[in-house]
């Protein structure tokens, strides 16, 4: 059974609450972020978001200031004759207890943007360990131990299947005090690396793609970086402080104030699974990491999933007159992942399945993947990157959703077939996505460029099918797995994801995780 929250469970502070005495000073000598007068980050011959361009970090002379909206604009100039990079500028604004800094800068030749440096090498950090939310299996910390003191390298990039995408954004502490930075949009970028040795950096970047994958710049295009927002707070916890941060972006208006958003009763109510009594079905225990939890080695579990099994449930959720009003049936209805058509010989009739739980007072959920294809899966090549012949870096065939053509002839008609009540569609009354981490490559070919990044092809493509899903069905509902907090408007409830211990914890601070970082989305312990 899943249990979802009937009211979020309550952040300290209704408002951010950021500590003044925050500073930041760039000169011609370098930079230092300091708290009053102590250094917390200091980088006495470097400055903050310099870019690599062509896989070299770009040298560039100080110039001299100018005002610039309501803060200060750096500029410089490069340090190389034949420089790729024209005037490059710094634009450092401040705000009500935080600082948003971003960079513009045009380019001279073809070349290609690899990375933005947070701050760049040999850069000295007087803090004492870094906060990463990555969820983690058998243990209730929802964050690695990153000691600024040790090494370690970590990143923001999904690539540990976990809560996907991450949002771009870190949080270093020291004492009662945290410094968080985050940033503000979505560019074309994959996560915010950081590599650091003994208390100094050896690499802090936000990564656009390593040559030959980088983005593509022509010469005489002008580039500019979403703002990177610093903050520092005292006696808050790291949720409370992601959590101010989400607050910032809703009083912007970067993202959606949760408090507009309908809620239908039903999804509040707890929910079956049927995941759970498959996996004990097919007396195998499921992989911990969910890399490992391929089609093919879920295919015995996938297996139990029947009209027979689901009845059975039922069943006992009336004998035993419990409060369980939705069925969600996990994988296994449809073929294949990628081919979402009912499994026959499991589900001779699904529609009429729908229907007789309809007239009992259920709702109906579907378990999907938009992401994941499996090496079995009947589909037509016309719809797949270079006909299926291209895959990405799991050896998956590829749907390319910034296709208009992938949109219109494959997935608005497929959530037509989920949502719809017509007679040749399911009529189901919700979808749970799973398996979206570690999909979008730098290397990845798009029809359309505009949706380049990890973070905003996911917010795309999620927007995408909560539009497409609500024109059919106003109530859907979208159960979602990840802690972002653009994808937190089109998420209505947002699971915690399997635990692999009895510790209750686990599922406690992944929910405390999921909703500073997807404010609005309920979370669904699951």
């Amino acid at each position: 059974m899943t249990k979802t929250f009937t009211q979020q469970m309550s952040i300290k502070a209704p408002q951010p609450d950021f500590d003044p005495s925050l500073q930041l000073r760039i000169d011609p000598k370098g930079t230092w972020l300091n708290l009053d007068q102590e250094p917390l980050i200091l980088s006495p011959k470097g400055w903050p978001l310099l870019p690599v361009i062509d896989g070299e970090p770009v040298r560039l002379n100080y110039t001299d200031t100018s005002p610039y909206a309501g803060g200060v604009s750096h500029r410089f100039e490069s340090a190389d004759a034949d420089s790729d990079l024209g005037m490059f500028q710094l634009r450092v604004v401040s705000n009500t207890g935080y600082i948003d800094i971003s960079c513009e800068f045009t380019v001279t030749h073809d070349c290609q943007l690899n990375a933005l440096q947070v701050f760049p090498a040999e850069t000295g950090l007087n803090l004492y360990d870094v906060v990463n939310f990555r969820n983690r299996h058998f243990t209730a910390s929802t964050w690695p131990e990153l000691i600024i003191g040790r090494s370690f390298s970590t990143t923001t990039y999904s690539d540990d299947w976990q809560f996907a995408p991450h949002p771009t954004a870190i949080l270093l502490r020291k004492n009662e005090y945290s410094l968080f930075m985050g940033a503000t949009g979505l560019q074309a970028s994959f996560g915010m690396r950081m590599e650091v040795e003994r208390g100094k950096v050896l690499n802090w970047d936000i990564d656009f793609g390593s040559s030959p994958h980088g983005l593509m710049l022509k010469a005489g295009q002008s580039f500019s970086s979403e703002p990177l927002r610093i903050f520092l707070q005292k006696d808050r916890t790291p949720y409370e402080s992601f959590a101010d941060f989400g607050r910032s972006l809703i009083a912007d208006g970067r993202i959606l104030d949760p408090a507009a958003k309908s809620r239908p009763s039903w999804w509040r109510s707890p929910l079956y699974c049927t995941w759970g009594d498959q996996w004990m079905g097919s007396h195998k225990a499921p992989a911990v990491s969910l890399a490992d939890q391929t089609a093919e080695s879920a295919s015995q579990a996938s297996a139990q999933l029947t009209e027979g099994m689901v009845r059975k449930a039922v069943a006992c959720i009336e004998r035993e007159k419990l409060p369980i009003r939705t069925i969600l049936l996990d994988e296994g209805w449809a073929h294949a992942r990628g081919e979402w058509t009912p499994n026959r010989e499991r589900f001779p009739d699904l529609r009429k399945l729908v229907d007789e739980l309809h007239e009992k007072g259920y709702k109906v959920m579907l378990w999907w993947t938009w992401a994941d294809t499996a090496n079995n899966a009947n589909i037509d090549p016309s719809e797949l990157v270079d006909r299926g012949e291209w895959r990405n870096r799991h050896g998956i065939r590829w749907r390319d959703y910034s296709d208009p053509a992938v949109q219109e002839n494959y997935l608005k008609p497929l959530l037509r077939f989920f949502f719809s009540a017509e007679p040749d569609c399911l009529d189901i009354d919700g979808i749970k996505t799973d398996f979206i981490a570690d999909k979008i490559h730098p290397e990845t070919p798009l029809a359309n460029p505009e949706w380049r990044g990890e973070e905003r092809y996911f917010q795309k493509i999620t927007e995408l099918i909560y539009t497409e899903m609500r024109r059919h069905k106003p109530d859907a509902m979208h159960m979602g797995c990840a802690g972002n907090y653009w994808l937190a408007d089109y998420f209505d409830t947002n699971r915690t994801f399997d635990v692999h211990s009895s510790n209750w914890l686990e599922h406690e601070n992944r929910a405390r995780m999921i909703m500073a970082t997807s404010p609005g989305a309920i979370p669904s312990l699951t």
